[in-house]
């Protein structure tokens, strides 16, 4: 071939090359949840979703659960937004508890989407927003999983939006129990994956019972984007059991109380009895810190690069909150991305 005509072919075929590499990469996004019954943020929190460039938020707009009295499901505390920090798109996320598909008939189903597409257009028109999807939370079993999956089903028909779901990694690891949801795509919830003891395990991440559901992940037929956790909390532990779930609380919530020193990395002692933040605490009870650092963040996304059957696109933060955002650095996030495949 003539040196010019083969410069005439490469060099588009270069520019081609570095045209895609750069859409792929713009296409993995950040997003968070955000997990309030009261939109509001603060600038800590403008400030992250501005610097990692974030488009849309995950936002819970109320749980679905039965209450004393009801004859049926009712939305449990219904988002309140502050539309003055409102400037990203919001995509609706309705959890729902697992009961309520052991109890409904199918004619109840029918009922439960229609009274949720109602309360959600309407908290939609209240913030002039026009989603195109909404993400449907739910810890289902291989004993609901007929009417949930009923339920999407009849609510992507009366909706025509796009429909994610949560799944959780039992689900990915035994689809053949649970069954496949019909949605567009879904959200692997990489966390909470341990039991909440007095050991040195962590509930919210432990790489060895990760690696336990790894290996189905490249399997599951649905696209897939991330759920990771940037959370933390704390268990209150007395003679050696767990007696309370500390929520949002992190280690610089006791690092500066005299009423507790540092026992070991990760655990406080408590010195004297006290109060602090609304709880009581014995002497001599221990706290036990549950957080993911970043060196396990990015190994998960190691993980999920090496067993996703098609390259995760998207990652979404549980959850945006300022208590949250101070436990990392600052490009956390972008670095997270940055290590996708």
């Amino acid at each position: 071939m003539d040196h010019r005509l083969a410069k005439f072919f490469v060099v588009p075929f270069l520019l081609a090359i570095v045209f895609l590499n750069s859409c792929q990469h713009k296409s993995k996004t950040i997003s968070f949840y955000y997990w309030k019954t009261n939109f509001h943020l603060n600038p800590e929190e403008v400030e992250a979703i501005k610097y990692n460039q974030v488009n849309t938020i995950y936002t819970r707009y109320f749980d679905i659960d039965f209450t004393p009295g009801d004859a049926g499901p009712k939305p449990i505390s219904p988002i309140q937004f502050d539309t003055s920090t409102l400037f990203s798109q919001i995509i609706p996320v309705i959890y729902i508890k697992n009961r309520v598909f052991e109890k409904l008939d199918s004619a109840g189903i029918i009922l439960l989407c229609q009274n949720i597409s109602k309360l959600t257009n309407e908290i939609n028109q209240s913030i002039r927003q026009n989603p195109s999807e909404i993400q449907f939370d739910c810890d289902w079993t291989e004993y609901t999983k007929d009417k949930y999956f009923l339920f999407l089903l009849r609510y992507k028909a009366i909706s025509r939006l796009k429909l994610s779901a949560t799944i959780r990694l039992h689900q990915v690891k035994y689809p053949a129990v649970t069954g496949i949801p019909p949605v567009d795509h879904g959200v692997l919830m990489y966390y909470n994956m341990g039991e909440i003891n007095a050991g040195e395990n962590s509930s919210i991440y432990e790489k060895s019972i990760a690696e336990k559901y790894n290996a189905y992940i490249k399997n599951y037929p649905l696209r897939l984007d991330a759920a990771l956790p940037i959370f933390s909390w704390s268990l209150l532990v007395s003679e050696g059991k767990v007696m309370k779930l500390l929520n949002k609380m992190n280690f610089m919530d006791f690092e500066n109380d005299s009423n507790f020193t540092t026992l070991k990395k990760g655990w406080f002692s408590v010195r004297r009895s006290c109060f602090h933040d609304g709880y009581y605490f014995k002497e001599n009870d221990q706290v036990k810190i549950e957080q993911v650092p970043e060196k396990d963040l990015i190994d998960i996304i190691e993980q999920l690069n090496r067993h996703a059957s098609k390259p995760i696109q998207r990652l979404i933060f549980y959850d945006l909150d300022k208590a949250n955002l101070q436990l990392y650095e600052k490009d956390i996030f972008k670095k997270m991305v940055a290590h996708l495949d």
